[in-house]
């Protein structure tokens, strides 16, 4: 744990401005082409999926470590990767940059104003988990090493657009690099734990992943957005940011314990993206 505070808040500076080299505040106009998939967007991301876990959190008799994952995971913005499977699936590129931006810039606030509910909620009394990181230092935290690195990276990449075309792929697999090596060494650090945890909390975040899932096809068909928007808003919506959930709650949290469903999630979300993309690429070729 020592390490993930210590390298954690440098690594994942470095993610979030990778992240913004393919985003320009221009693309923030893209959100009044498609308004209304863009607010059902972040309705499912900022709502929806906090509710998500704050019902599993109180109906299902879990343990406090896994209880806390889970509230992590689900509010967690979206994935650095979310683009790039956006448009490999085939959907709205510029709405999944739009939410992807949008949600990253708001964590330094719904993090820990979503996290200091939860706790109210499910324990009643959150000093002992967040032990003395307060709703504003935890906020200044995130601020500091999620929003500031997206505003610079935006302004990177529209004031230096070539340079940020050129260094975004070697800044890609960099951020993959960081985001694996920090896995590993939490993973390693309490390496006697993590058989039987994972066969326990990977069930557990399946959940999570399926009920999300079903609740973005529900809206998207309540609210009758297209095809493109409907995978769009599933993608953002589900592909939580496992790199962000490891070091925020690295630093947050004083036991490993709590970040292993965040781990744990984090990559079985990858599986079933698989299997979604599956299913899209089939639905594509029979039309």
């Amino acid at each position: 744990m020592d390490f993930v505070k210590l390298v954690g808040p440098f690594g994942l500076f470095f993610i979030m401005f990778s992240l913004a080299l393919t985003i320009k505040p221009k693309n923030f106009l893209e959100i009044f082409k498609s308004p209304l998939s863009y607010y059902v967007g972040l309705v499912c991301q900022l709502i929806g999926m906090p509710l998500i876990g704050l019902s599993l959190a109180l109906s299902i008799p879990f343990p406090q470590e896994v209880k806390v994952g889970i509230l992590l995971i689900t509010c967690l913005p979206s994935t650095v990767t979310s683009n790039y499977i956006t448009k490999k699936l085939g959907g709205n590129v510029p709405l999944s940059i739009s939410l992807t931006a949008t949600t990253s810039l708001l964590a330094f606030l719904t993090i820990p104003l979503i996290l200091k509910a939860y706790f109210y909620f499910v324990f009643q009394d959150d000093t002992s988990i967040m032990f003395g990181e307060s709703v504003l230092r935890a906020s200044f935290t995130i601020f500091g090493i999620v929003t500031i690195p997206v505003i610079f990276g935006m302004l990177f990449n529209h004031f230096f657009e070539n340079v940020s075309k050129k260094i975004d792929p070697i800044f890609d697999k960099l951020s993959a690099i960081i985001f694996f090596t920090v896995l590993g060494v939490a993973i390693y650090q309490d390496f006697h734990l993590i058989p039987e945890y994972f066969k326990f909390a990977g069930i557990k975040t399946v959940l999570i992943f399926f009920i999300a899932f079903f609740m973005t096809i529900i809206m998207a068909k309540i609210f009758k957005l297209n095809e493109q928007d409907k995978i769009t808003v599933v993608i953002e919506t589900v592909l939580q940011n496992g790199a962000m959930g490891l070091i925020v709650g690295g630093i947050i949290f004083d036991n490993v314990t709590y970040i292993m469903p965040v781990a744990a999630y984090a990559l079985l979300q990858y599986l079933f993206i698989l299997v979604y993309f599956s299913y899209v690429t089939k639905i594509s070729k029979n039309k």
